[in-house]
């Protein structure tokens, strides 16, 4: 992201570290099914990615629907609105699977994970990516958000003043952090990582298994499977890191082009 959020998601740190670690079974993912979201999403896939850390200022007396928030790609947002433009950010309030769009109001929206993802659970003879990403849910919890258009309080046309930042902290290349979350649950697991290679390969089956064994237990990737692994006070770690120390370079947030004379 790197910019203001408007017509974006946001989390708190767990909802992030589950959006991180579930898509790192995008490599399995994609070769099973390479027109998967996941697998044409630029937010997962593309190659100049950052992560900001900031504070929102946001209206808590009423959060409302919680929005997809994604990147128009070849005129359709994958949620209902194939008449986007390609580039842009768009938030989607479609309620159930007609996959019709519907605009998101001025409210911020709120996705509790432990509600919505965890409630689900892979069955027998599902692929293990998809037990893992069930299984990363229940491990990390956490809440999504959506900030609008409508509701940003730098917008003068906003229809009410719902949110806005109130500070940003860092941003940080996304491959600079994963990274350290890498070497982090390496060194928790090496031996199971040496055997995948003498490089780090984090598109390959062995590397992906590794790393999903070390943060969720050998067990996860079955249905039923017992959830263990690393302690999660240690990937709330790993996450913080970059932005609590020099090891990431920070670079400078994006202005808005939108809303050139406000800052916060």
């Amino acid at each position: 992201m790197g910019s203001w959020p408007i017509e974006m998601n946001t989390a708190d740190v767990k909802g992030d570290i589950f959006f991180d670690v579930r898509g790192m079974v995008a490599p399995m993912e994609c070769r099973q099914d390479p027109q998967g979201h996941d697998c044409v999403n630029p937010e997962v896939e593309s190659d100049d990615l950052v992560i900001t850390k900031l504070i929102l200022t946001v209206d808590e007396t009423q959060y409302g629907q919680y929005g997809k928030c994604n990147i128009c790609v070849n005129g359709t947002d994958h949620h209902g609105d194939d008449h986007c433009v390609s580039g842009e950010y768009i938030c989607d309030c479609e309620k159930g699977y007609n996959k019709s769009h519907v605009d998101c109001t001025s409210d911020v929206g709120a996705d509790n994970i432990t509600e919505t993802f965890a409630q689900r659970s892979c069955r027998q003879g599902s692929p293990n990516w998809e037990c893992w990403q069930d299984a990363t849910a229940h491990k990390t919890g956490g809440m999504w958000y959506s900030t609008t258009r409508e509701g940003y309080c730098g917008n003068p046309n906003a229809t009410r003043c719902t949110w806005k930042v109130a500070e940003f902290i860092k941003v940080v290349n996304k491959t600079c952090s994963d990274n350290h979350i890498h070497s982090m649950v390496e060194s928790h697991n090496q031996t199971c990582f040496d055997a995948c290679g003498p490089t780090r390969n984090v598109t390959s089956d062995c590397y992906i298994t590794c790393f999903y064994n070390t943060v969720l237990g050998p067990d996860a990737g079955v249905p039923g499977g017992q959830i263990t692994g690393l302690p999660l006070s240690d990937l709330i770690t790993g996450w913080d890191f970059p932005f609590n120390s020099d090891s990431c370079p920070g670079l400078p947030p994006k202005k808005n082009p939108d809303y050139p004379n406000y800052d916060f």
